[in-house]
């Protein structure tokens, strides 16, 4: 499809049993997360991605953390809710749709799933700021982490995790051992494509799982 208006989702993908909104890494929406819609459309589920910086792309780490930090949560997830309704017409009125994201992306789509009634979640690297938030989840959550990574890791397993028990909440933890953060992203130093193929199958066999379900069932 033709790359969306600046702020606006993109929506890849025709008919499918299950939706999914993608999130953008802190630096903005770029071709990677395109490939990844493109991905999961093809895998049959329709996707937006999501832009939470009307078109900006910050390729300066700093400067990318510092512009997501003056944005607030609510006009973050305001996005989202309208990415969920633009993927709602390619879907049976009784399918889930989910998020799905990437080191920032991935706390925003955790994020997203415990306050604006997302069926699911897949949280590649990604931390939110309240751990205790997971109690308004409404489905499953899917972790995905690497054993490097040395801010995201160690958070989830002292924060986020005896938080979700605390909350009687449903996540399944995949940590990969001897990659650093982001190793899905191409191009970057510390990708692992093994590794990455690995996680994406993990993705795939969730979301086949949440898609095989009836409608109310988690």
């Amino acid at each position: 499809m033709a790359h969306a208006a600046a702020g606006a989702p993109e929506v890849y993908g025709e008919k499918g049993a299950l939706g999914l909104v993608v999130v953008h890494e802190v630096f903005g929406r770029d071709e990677y997360v395109r490939s990844v819609a493109r991905d999961l459309a093809a895998a049959g589920y329709p996707t937006a991605a999501v832009d939470l910086y009307d078109g900006r792309y910050l390729s300066n780490l700093e400067e990318a953390r510092a512009f997501r930090a003056g944005l607030a949560d609510s006009a973050i997830l305001d996005k989202l809710d309208a990415a969920r309704s633009a993927v709602r017409g390619r879907l049976p009125s009784h399918a889930r749709i989910g998020t799905v994201g990437f080191c920032m992306g991935g706390g925003v789509a955790l994020l997203a799933a415990c306050h604006r009634h997302f069926d699911f979640a897949v949280d590649y690297y990604g931390r939110i700021e309240r751990a205790a938030d997971v109690e308004g989840l409404e489905g499953p959550l899917l972790l995905v982490l690497a054993s490097e990574d040395e801010r995201v890791t160690p958070w989830a397993f002292a924060e986020l995790l005896p938080a979700a028990v605390k909350a009687k909440k449903r996540i399944s933890v995949e940590l990969y051992a001897g990659v650093r953060h982001a190793f899905h992203r191409p191009g970057w130093e510390g990708h692992h494509s093994a590794t990455a193929a690995a996680a994406w199958r993990r993705t795939l066999a969730f979301l086949a799982e949440e898609a095989s379900l009836a409608p109310g069932r988690r």
